[in-house]
């Protein structure tokens, strides 16, 4: 009786852990398909320069002097060459 306990407390063990496994393997997939990243590319919402607020689609980095990242658009690029910024 004891021996029949114990081996079905192990099947119902061994069926949870195949069921978290099975499960787990698709959310650890590091794998994205490539058609899917490039339509996610095509629908992003374009950002606006830090400096004069303008949505502009290409936007450069720059680092300022306190450590903080700005983007710039090719208006505003004068400005941060102006003030020695470093580009990313």
């Amino acid at each position: 009786m004891i021996l029949l306990a114990v081996g079905v407390i192990y099947a119902v063990t061994r069926l949870r852990n195949a069921k978290k496994q099975s499960s787990g393997n698709s959310s650890k997939n590091n794998v994205i398909q490539l058609d899917a990243h490039r339509r996610a590319r095509k629908h992003t919402t374009e950002q606006p320069c830090s400096s004069c607020k303008k949505k502009n689609g290409k936007l450069m980095f720059y680092a300022q002097d306190d450590g903080s990242v700005v983007g710039l658009c090719k208006d505003c690029q004068v400005k941060a060459k102006k003030r020695d910024m470093l580009p990313l």
